[in-house]
């Protein structure tokens, strides 16, 4: 029986990495493969010989270059004000959920999980028309608002339940010594809560690097245009790059998987301690 669980773990972890990890690599491999060979006849895991011309490609500074990095640094500029938008309005709204007592605060917090189940293809249509009717298409901002409002009930649940792991007795020692509420929240409760904000920013980036469908509505333009949509445009009505895709697949990879890693303890730890309380 030791040796049957020893083999099905090893067996069970192959799988997990060949379902995981065979994507990425499979991608890398069509795009160091030359164009002629990947539609030849010839059946190979590996090309007869490695050619970076598609790399070269996307740093050539040509019009796809120019697209594909125009795009990169529109998804970075949504990442950005998405964060810097929806971190305050979820702590801030975690906050007065998790440690006031008003009147509807139950309700609030039921419609924050109801709103969690709503698909986003659901409020598509009535998003681009208030979009419309107020010229706020092709915004960035505007763009991150939809973002924000998407995010924003998961990310105020989870920092709802990470400061339900706080003692309420610390703030009440600081109320003691003269401290308001306010002044309580940022010299006691936001020092203690650095690993859920890393973990709930990492989300909404990972999140955000990654949307497709709500720019395809609500960005047409390449001053807009993330990294996601400007590389889905590879594919033309007369050929199909599939080895620049692969390579702009590779390449866009590099920024949150590089974040992921690093902040990658605050993530677990910010995700449990969001997750197991409340």
């Amino acid at each position: 029986m030791k040796y049957v669980k020893k083999a099905g773990y090893i067996v069970a972890t192959i799988l997990f990495l060949v379902f995981t990890l065979g994507p990425f690599v499979w991608t890398f491999v069509m795009a160091i493969t030359p164009k002629a060979e990947m539609f030849s006849n010839v059946v190979s895991l590996l090309p007869s010989h490695i050619t970076w011309s598609n790399f070269q490609n996307l740093f050539s500074g040509g019009r796809r270059s120019v697209a594909y990095f125009t795009g990169l640094k529109n998804s970075l500029r949504a990442v950005i004000v998405t964060i810097c938008i929806g971190m305050p309005i979820a702590l801030v709204s975690a906050y007065a959920l998790s440690r006031m007592e008003f009147p509807g605060r139950k309700i609030i917090k039921n419609a924050l999980l109801i709103t969690m189940v709503i698909p986003v293809m659901a409020t598509i249509i009535p998003l681009y028309k208030m979009f419309s009717a107020g010229h706020m298409l092709d915004n960035t901002f505007w763009l991150s608002m939809v973002y924000v409002s998407s995010y924003l009930p998961m990310a105020t649940w989870m920092i709802i339940n990470y400061f339900s792991t706080i003692p309420k007795e610390l703030e009440e020692a600081a109320h003691i010594d003269g401290c308001s509420r306010g002044k309580a929240f940022f010299k006691i409760i936001l020092p203690l809560s650095y690993p859920i904000i890393l973990s709930v920013s990492l989300i909404m980036f990972l999140n955000t690097w990654s949307q497709f469908q709500i720019p395809l509505i609500l960005a047409s333009s390449m001053d807009t245009k993330p990294m996601a949509i400007v590389v889905s445009e590879f594919v033309t009505k007369d050929s199909v790059e599939y080895g620049l895709i692969a390579t702009a697949g590779i390449i866009s990879l590099i920024p949150p998987a590089v974040t992921a890693i690093i902040f990658r303890k605050y993530l677990i730890s910010g995700m449990v301690g969001g997750s197991v309380k409340g």
